[in-house]
């Protein structure tokens, strides 16, 4: 009513003003996005610094969605308010499976790995997996539980390499602003992505101790002169380099690192991932930790036999 009392020039103006300040109340992508799907999307461009960095060859399967919910696009609920989304229900804009697919393929090429899409050459091995878990539930915080099965093959012959669940729980205040969408949708992208980040980094030591060859490195024992090797076996799994089956006159070498995960050398041989426990000769030996992102350290340790030796190694960035 006040603005039909203005003159022309007034009314246009009042009229642009009020359309601003209406869209300031409201966050970017609110009015053309209105639904209750968040959009989990990974970026393309984030993981190709390493794209290739190991000379081997992976293809993504198909995820299976066990979680029993009525559709394999929910996600949870929210009893708190969600800035832009109206009614209770969050839902995902694809099915679950091709957002765990995606997040698999970013964080494997992250990794290093080559990542083949369909239609390019046959991969070395394929990623196949199943969804168990993947809710977030918008509450008095916001809480997130994802439990993630993945099995590893060999193409050509089928046998599996590496199988294993991965389960990350977590949970966050909002802030006294609350939610909105994108901040959701995030959320869940990062917890998913510490997930497959776990799946990718188990998969891949497991790969560098069992097929040493696909990385052009050496991996866990060394020859030692004097000493005829029976049998020898690499416990990769647990990211344990075996000593061999003849007794050895050595020790054991404990390395662990903050943050974890990192790649252990001793004397310029690869023996694993840390936290990591090995055999190895007595004498000293130079120890050396590298992880992406983070400065290289190394430390020069005495290796008793019979004795456990003790590293600790603080990666700065």
């Amino acid at each position: 009513m006040l603005l039909s009392r203005m003159p022309g020039y007034l009314r246009a103006t009042a009229g642009a003003l009020l359309l601003i300040l209406t869209g300031c109340a409201m966050l970017p992508g609110d009015m053309a996005d209105s639904g209750n799907e968040i959009h989990v999307r990974e970026d393309g461009n984030a993981a190709l610094a390493k794209r290739g960095e190991y000379p081997l060859t992976l293809r993504v399967g198909t995820y299976a969605d066990a979680r029993n919910l009525d559709s394999p696009r929910r996600a949870g609920v929210a009893t708190s308010r969600i800035l832009g989304m109206a009614g209770r229900d969050i839902m995902l804009d694809r099915d679950v499976a091709e957002v765990v697919a995606a997040a698999a393929r970013r964080h494997f090429t992250k990794a290093g790995m080559q990542v083949l899409t369909e239609g390019e050459t046959p991969a070395q091995f394929q990623l196949s997996g199943t969804v168990k878990d993947l809710t977030i539930n918008v509450k008095e915080r916001d809480y997130v539980s994802i439990a993630i099965e993945s099995t590893l093959t060999e193409t050509a012959s089928g046998k599996v390499i590496w199988s294993g669940v991965v389960v990350e729980k977590g949970d966050r205040f909002a802030g006294v602003s609350g939610n909105n969408k994108k901040d959701v949708a995030e959320y869940l992208k990062k917890e998913l992505g510490i997930v497959m980040g776990k799946t990718a980094d188990s998969i891949l030591s497991v790969l560098m101790a069992t097929r040493p060859e696909l990385f052009h490195m050496v991996v866990g024992i060394k020859p030692v002169q004097g000493v005829s090797i029976l049998s020898n076996e690499v416990a990769a799994a647990s990211s344990v380099v075996a000593a061999p089956a003849a007794e050895t006159a050595g020790g054991t070498l404990v390395v662990v690192s903050a943050p974890s995960r990192a790649k252990v050398y001793v004397d310029g041989i690869y023996f694993g991932l840390t936290p990591l426990r090995a055999e190895a000769v007595a004498g000293v030996h130079e120890v050396s930790v590298r992880l992406d992102g983070h400065k290289p350290a190394s430390e020069k340790v005495s290796v008793r036999k019979g004795e456990n030796t003790e590293l600790e190694m603080k990666l700065q960035r």
